[in-house]
């Protein structure tokens, strides 16, 4: 109904962007940066942020840019609820069958990424996303993963990725250990009004619209509601959108914002 009315060839706002077409503001590009020295430096890398912050995407686009020659991407966003089921999982993610015995589970995934690194000369990211959902006892096992009997160079590279509840989680006493291995951390926020502005009109012509459908003023408003929040910026113009359908409406003023305001708190 909203690709009909306003001529789009497709939702401006749709969760499902594809990395070349991702807008990157500021801070996206600081993460991109970090994450390139990453791939270089080894180790692990904590990466935390507002819900709707854009992590995932972040950590897609990262996950797509990367040689697939040099480097092996695993990802997980799965909540694991024992160690038997985070090993399994593991395991046939490599391409191996697990053993029943967790121990033997960790040493066949350490003599996979030893081998992955000295044989075939590529190095595995593993990505955890959403991972404040993933117990203690599990993140131990990460930091297990990680240790290797050399700190020169490392077989294996830990992104752990998830909201701000994960940040306080690391921090506990009882995850000292791990913390001190993370060799990068960093902390994904909101964009600047400059940049929600950007992001708006970067998705809206992206989706083939050549107008002005939100009015000056009405951006700022999306800013301050939304806190530069991408996500929250998608609900909020998804439910203008429609509401201009509504209303008939080729553009989106501050009336119809008021009008709309209860649609997406």
């Amino acid at each position: 109904m909203i690709c009909n009315y306003f001529g789009f060839t497709k939702k401006p706002f749709s969760r499902d962007v594809t990395a070349e077409e991702m807008f990157r503001w500021k801070e996206f590009e600081d993460l991109k940066q970090r994450l390139a020295y990453f791939l270089k430096e080894g180790g692990m890398f904590l990466l935390s942020g507002s819900i709707g912050s854009g992590k995932t995407s972040a950590i897609k686009y990262f996950a797509h840019s990367i040689n697939p020659n040099t480097h092996s991407v695993l990802y997980f966003n799965t909540m694991f609820e024992s160690k038997k089921d985070f090993f399994r999982s593991m395991i046939s993610a490599c391409g191996m069958t697990p053993s029943f015995y967790i121990s033997d589970c960790r040493g066949m995934l350490k003599k996979y990424f030893l081998e992955m690194q000295y044989v075939k000369k590529i190095t595995s990211v593993v990505i955890f996303d959403e991972a404040q959902n993933i117990p203690g006892f599990l993140l131990e096992e990460i930091r297990l993963l990680g240790n290797f009997d050399f700190d020169s160079s490392s077989p294996v590279l830990f992104i752990i990725a998830g909201h701000r509840l994960l940040q306080q989680r690391i921090a506990l006493h009882e995850n000292e250990a791990l913390r001190q291995r993370f060799t990068l951390k960093f902390l994904l926020q909101g964009m600047t009004l400059e940049e929600t502005c950007g992001y708006i009109r970067h998705r809206l012509g992206r989706a083939g619209s050549t107008g002005s459908i939100f009015a000056d003023a009405v951006l700022g408003r999306i800013h301050e509601e939304s806190a530069g929040i991408p996500r929250l910026v998608n609900n909020i113009c998804n439910a203008l959108l429609l509401a201009a359908v509504v209303s008939e409406k080729k553009v989106v003023d501050e009336f119809l914002f008021e009008q709309t305001r209860d649609e997406w708190k």
